[in-house]
């Protein structure tokens, strides 16, 4: 059964809209017509190939098996690599094991033995081509023999085409392998872009078409939240790259639909950058009818819709682009801006930390996360932002105006807010929020103090019903009763409180524990002081807690006990 797949949607990457030329220099004929010249380009090609993201597009023909076409991309350096047929797509690492994987590698399930070494046999038959010799000999056909067919005419682009057979032949029909090069070049060599004509495949013989191309990074650019900017240059990419972690750009041997839909990209964004937007997103639109699974004309038909005012069009197409393959933490950084300014403040922020995961020195999007959290009244988390994008960027040093407006000063009290605004603590000046961390989304915010002293905002660990409260309660004491291994010989959890109490009207648990030595009564100077608030929050469990660890000042305590009576929730 013949696979039919779509090959420019699932790069790692966005690409460099037109294409780089290949810097080489025009051959002579004499040159061009023997095995030498085709042995040292075919060496020069593999070199090449070895340190570039190498793609082959492959075609195979089965014979009574059918046929199947696939697409191979390979990181350079030992990096991964990845196979897309039909619909479904595997990677690895390291050469080791095939996972089915849509992001590769990171996350997937390994594949079958026999899906694992039909990958491998496939991989096996490009690695065959770049490593393979034509002027060996082999003693029972005889030696190889390159046969120049002549030169091809493909516009900015010529190619030098052999013909491959043996001085014995067995076979009825001889391979074709194509050199190409740019005629503006200036280098020597030229690189193996093209291959067709039987080889083993397996147990049995196949008749193989291979595209050879790679891509290559460029800079590309990426935005600040509130900054109305021009459409992308070609020169300067157009897709949602990051500040190095590049877009990238098409090799020569791209399908021949592609150069034309990255002419229609490239005419839309100088149509853009002379301020005709609605020329730019008619020519983004053809472009995409004339290839639905380019994530390109869709990120450049956003930006232009930002430029529009259309936010939520801008959000749908950056979606889109994201969908289509890219794992750049621009996309998501641009379509953070875009939901910012369709007051999806959560989805925003939810963008720029997926931007920051995948690039933890993104000081562009720790800035623009800043400007979210401070427009949510999150003073803490927006100016930990702002200190963050500073430092990476010091032309992104903040204006910490508003959120020290939003503090008061002559307390030294910030107010920190949450759940949009619907939670809210005073959180003194001992105290400092710490940088949210994104593999940990159950935690709201944490908070550092004073000599190791912290605290901490869980949301959704377990379900709670409001009348399971005083279930909970109960257990947790029980669990935490049993003691710890930390506690020293003899000693034992005093509890301060472990009691429902109402706060606004909402039943929470106010339990406190401080460890005791065995005869001891007074408290005030132990360490380790303790203190839980935990409600039912929508269904799910919603838990605050401070710990004076092993400060022993009795005034951290009342700082504790300070900022747990702040607590505010509104439903």
């Amino acid at each position: 059964m013949h696979a039919r797949i779509s090959y420019s949607g699932r790069l790692k990457t966005l690409r460099l809209l037109g294409l780089l030329a290949t810097s080489l220099l025009v051959l002579s004929p004499l040159r061009a017509q023997d095995a030498k010249f085709a042995a040292d380009n075919l060496k020069y090609s593999r070199d090449f190939y070895s340190k570039v993201h190498l793609v082959a597009i492959v075609k195979l023909d089965l014979g009574s098996a059918g046929t199947a076409d696939f697409k191979y991309d390979r990181y350079p350096n030992g990096g991964p690599e990845g196979i897309q047929s039909g619909n479904a797509e595997f990677a690895r690492k390291d050469g080791k094991t095939w996972l089915r994987s849509n992001d590769w590698g990171e996350t997937g399930k390994p594949v079958d033995a026999q899906t694992s070494k039909r990958l491998n046999n496939w991989v096996g038959l490009i690695d065959a081509r770049l490593n393979g010799d034509p002027v060996s000999n082999d003693s029972s056909e005889g030696a190889t023999v390159m046969k120049f067919l002549g030169k091809e005419d493909h516009g900015e682009r010529e190619e030098f085409a052999f013909e491959e057979s043996k001085e014995k032949p067995k076979a009825n029909s001889y391979p074709h392998i194509s050199f190409g090069r740019y005629k503006n070049a200036k280098d020597q060599q030229v690189l193996l872009s093209h291959f067709s004509g039987p080889m083993r495949l397996g147990a049995r013989e196949a008749k193989v078409d291979i595209s050879f191309s790679y891509l290559v990074a460029v800079q590309i650019k990426e935005e600040t939240n509130g900054t109305e900017s021009p459409l992308p240059s070609p020169a300067n990419g157009a897709g949602s790259g990051g500040q190095s972690a590049a877009a990238e750009s098409s090799s020569p041997a791209s399908p021949a639909n592609e150069q034309s839909v990255e002419d229609l990209v490239n005419r839309g964004i100088e149509k853009g950058k002379e301020g005709d937007l609605d020329a730019a997103i008619a020519d983004f639109n053809r472009a995409i009818e004339l290839n639905p699974k380019d994530d390109a004309p869709y990120y450049n038909r956003a930006q232009a819709k930002r430029l529009k005012k259309d936010a939520a069009g801008a959000v749908a197409d950056y979606t889109r682009a994201i969908e289509l393959g890219s794992t750049n933490p621009a996309a998501y950084n641009n379509r953070g801006n875009a939901r910012a300014e369709n007051n999806d403040r959560d989805g925003a922020i939810a963008d720029y930390t997926r931007a920051i995961e995948l690039k933890p020195d993104y000081a562009r999007a720790y800035y623009n996360r800043a400007v979210a959290k401070q427009e949510k009244g999150d003073a803490i988390g927006a100016k930990t932002d702002f200190k963050t994008a500073g430092k990476l960027d010091p032309e992104l040093a903040s204006d910490e105006s508003a959120t020290d407006s939003k503090s008061n000063p002559s307390s030294g009290v910030t107010s920190v807010s949450l759940l949009d605004g619907k939670f809210k603590l005073d959180l003194p000046s001992e105290f400092s929020r710490d940088a949210d961390d994104p593999k940990d989304p159950k935690t709201l915010a944490k908070f550092s103090g004073p000599d190791g002293a912290w605290g901490i905002v869980l949301r959704g660990t377990n379900g709670l019903t409001p009348d399971k409260l005083d279930g909970y309660l109960k257990m947790r004491v029980a669990e935490y009763s049993k003691g710890f291994k930390w506690l020293p010989k003899d000693s034992h959890l005093q509890w301060l409180k472990k009691d429902i109490v109402t706060i606004d009207g909402r039943k929470w648990a106010d339990w406190r524990y401080v460890p005791m030595l065995k005869g001891k009564k007074d408290y005030s100077h132990n360490p380790v002081y303790t203190r839980f608030l935990t409600t039912s929050y929508k269904g799910q469990l919603l838990e605050i807690s401070f710990t004076s660890n092993l400060n022993t000042d009795p005034g951290l305590k009342d700082e504790i006990n300070r900022i747990m009576d702040s607590v505010h929730l509104d439903e």
